[in-house]
């Protein structure tokens, strides 16, 4: 009989452990993955291949915004400026007359 509730105890007591290991492993995904994946989304905002998706999209919309002919148009395409690029750093962009579109679009 004690031999019996021993090894019920040393089972049950395994078990806890587990679970104790398993919340832990949780709590510490918890904190890090997110930061993890920012790390990762930061590094991704600065590959070249990124930027230069970026700059062909501005010079895309600046090319359709030099060839609208309404006002309204105009206006559409820089709301749609205003919130692609909001967060994008306008210093990596090497053409001037493309940064200073952006600049003026955005309006600082």
């Amino acid at each position: 009989m004690k031999k019996g509730l021993t090894i019920t105890g040393i089972i049950v007591g395994g078990l806890i452990v587990i679970f104790l290991i398993g919340l832990s492993e949780l709590g510490w995904m918890k904190f890090f993955e997110p930061k993890k994946e920012n790390i990762r989304r930061e590094i991704w905002e600065q590959t070249q291949s990124r930027v230069q998706g970026v700059i062909q999209d501005l010079a895309k919309y600046y090319d359709e915004y030099n060839r609208s002919d309404s006002v309204e148009s105009k206006e559409a395409i820089r709301q749609v400026i205003i919130m692609r690029f909001a967060d994008f750093d306008e210093n990596q962009i090497k053409p001037v007359k493309l940064r200073n579109f952006l600049t003026n679009m955005r309006g600082y």
